[in-house]
């Protein structure tokens, strides 16, 4: 019997916009919502029943009953994270391996690209040019995309600041975050509190919130004020950061086109520190 998640990836490009939502939804809330009625999910993801049981049948269900079993199977049948390392009776080979990763992180970026809405990519470029000052936060492994982001913009922009949160101080760090300033926030499932709650104070603060998150943004809508959206799929235990880095990509190369005379000046700046002895040979 073919699985939910594999009729859900073979019929996504055809699905709706309002199926793709439900979609979405169903991708980082299986487990919550294994054992939703009808009515709930519904509720949660802002469409009508009627567009669940439509997508249910999409997917080549009798109707929604049908589906939250084959959901339920999956979640019963799940590895947890550590054995998926070491279960060698479904090793795959490393040819293999390769070419369904790099499938899947190319249907990633697809997924994204088609996911952007040009006034929400306006938008957050003329803010970020605006800014008085650019704080960047993520944590965990979002925390290695979020320095990423942080040192790039740094290099066209000033007072671009990365929220570390080393030794729990990230009070500290946004504790002038204010109206005019701009956070640039990663978070994508399972979501962090801690990051939540910061930008629940950024916002309240009169800071613009840019959220990147996963194509699910319904469930973290709220604590953005626009929303840059990305598919972050993965066959194995942990998602794919491919596409959010081509996003973040796209930030700094339109940053740098909007503030052409900003962005020389910083560099230059900058070089005339690095031509000090910084690299070897010079």
């Amino acid at each position: 019997m073919v699985s939910f998640f594999t009729r859900l990836t073979d019929n996504f490009s055809d699905f709706t916009n309002s199926q793709k939502a439900v979609a979405n939804y169903l991708i980082d809330n299986q487990d919550s919502i294994a054992f939703c009625t009808l009515e709930d999910l519904a509720s949660r993801i802002g469409v009508s029943t009627t567009t669940v049981i439509r997508f249910s049948r999409a997917l080549g269900y009798k109707g929604y009953t049908e589906m939250q079993k084959d959901i339920q199977s999956n979640i019963k049948n799940k590895v947890a994270l550590p054995e998926r390392l070491t279960k060698s009776d479904t090793q795959i080979p490393n040819n293999q391996l390769l070419q369904e990763s790099f499938t899947l992180d190319i249907q990633n970026i697809q997924k994204t690209l088609a996911a952007q809405k040009d006034e929400d990519l306006e938008s957050a470029i003329a803010a970020l040019s605006e800014a008085r000052r650019i704080y960047i936060l993520g944590m965990r492994s979002s925390y290695a995309i979020a320095h990423y982001l942080t040192s790039r913009i740094g290099e066209i922009k000033d007072n671009v600041k990365l929220v570390q949160s080393t030794g729990m101080i990230y009070p500290e760090e946004i504790i002038e975050a204010g109206k005019g300033d701009v956070c640039i926030a990663f978070m994508f499932p399972r979501y962090s509190k801690v990051v939540a709650s910061s930008l629940s104070w950024m916002k309240n603060e009169g800071v613009k919130i840019i959220l990147i998150t996963s194509l699910n943004a319904t469930a973290v809508s709220g604590y953005g004020d626009i929303i840059l959206p990305c598919s972050i799929s993965s066959n194995y235990f942990k998602n794919s950061l491919a596409a959010p880095l081509c996003l973040t990509n796209f930030l700094v190369s339109a940053l740098a086109e909007c503030n052409v005379d900003e962005s020389r000046r910083v560099l230059q700046k900058i070089e005339s520190l690095l031509s000090q002895g910084f690299y070897l040979g010079l």
